[in-house]
């Protein structure tokens, strides 16, 4: 009896192992520069996805298909691979020259068949209209800041035209520092605006990404909520819908500096804005 119940458990053990499904690659989407995300571009637009990949066993493949509107699948790669891990592949494309729906879908896979797929789906807006105006610095060679409210500095500033100041119009300032007088020794580094405008963040490749008029309106309407006042610090980029124009614009934090006690302290900035 001892004997057949050590027999049954074997079976059982066995066929319990044998069940288990064999492992699949791990894929991932780089961000950064890259696109990680679906999002939408204008038509003939150039644009970058990585990923990288492991696994347990040798990865034998890598493919990249891609599939538009009413048009049959591609494959645009199709590589060979013999190691655990894929450090970083990097593919670049171009948007079609017209508006559609472009899937690009990525999928590595193991000498046995065990494969794992992502993709990454891209609006094509078409038209990509004006590029944008990109400001560095100004006429003098200087960099563009939002100083203190509460200091002797401009503390605003209207898109395409520059820094403005307490006795300029607010319907002009799309950005103001918003210190108030009990932040004085405790810069907040917070923006708003006089106007109505408001703002949206976006990720960090938006810098090179968007270049257009289609491309900035699209992700202003892709982005979350609208907010109207921002706390800025570097490295972040906004979309700006700046009302003293109703056009957008493109901002990156590129500097945040507290200077206590003189009201000197800024947010330093450049932009893309449209034309």
């Amino acid at each position: 009896m001892i004997g057949m119940l050590a027999f049954g458990s074997l079976l059982l053990t066995n066929c319990s192992d044998g069940d288990e499904p064999d492992p699949t690659p791990v894929l991932n989407f780089l961000g950064g520069s890259y696109i990680s995300s679906n999002t939408s571009l204008a038509a003939n637009t150039d644009f970058a996805i990585a990923v990288t990949a492991n696994h347990t066993k040798n990865i034998k493949s890598l493919k990249v298909i891609q599939s538009l509107d009413g048009q049959t699948d591609v494959d645009l790669v199709d590589s060979a691979y013999n190691d655990k891990t894929i450090a970083e592949f990097v593919f670049n494309g171009t948007t079609a020259a017209s508006a559609g729906t472009e899937i690009y879908t990525f999928i590595v896979a193991d000498k046995d068949g065990n494969s794992t797929s992502k993709s990454i789906t891209i609006a094509n807006i078409g038209d990509s209209g004006n590029d944008l105006d990109t400001y560095e610095k100004d006429n003098d060679g200087n960099t563009f800041k939002v100083y203190n409210f509460q200091g002797p500095a401009a503390g605003a500033y209207e898109m395409a035209a520059g820094p403005l100041t307490s006795g300029d119009a607010n319907s002009r300032k799309d950005i103001q520092d918003s210190t108030v007088n009990t932040e004085t020794n405790n810069w907040p580094a917070r923006w708003t605006s006089r106007n109505g405008s408001t703002f949206k963040k976006v990720s960090s490749s938006a810098w090179s990404t968007i270049t257009n008029d289609a491309e900035i309106v699209a992700s202003w309407d892709d982005a979350g909520a609208e907010q109207s006042v921002i706390t800025a610090t570097t490295g972040d980029l906004y979309i700006i819908h700046a009302k003293s124009s109703n056009k957008y614009g493109l901002i990156e934090i590129t500097d945040v500096v507290s200077t206590p006690s003189d009201n000197l302290d800024y947010v330093e900035f450049r932009y893309k804005f449209q034309l």
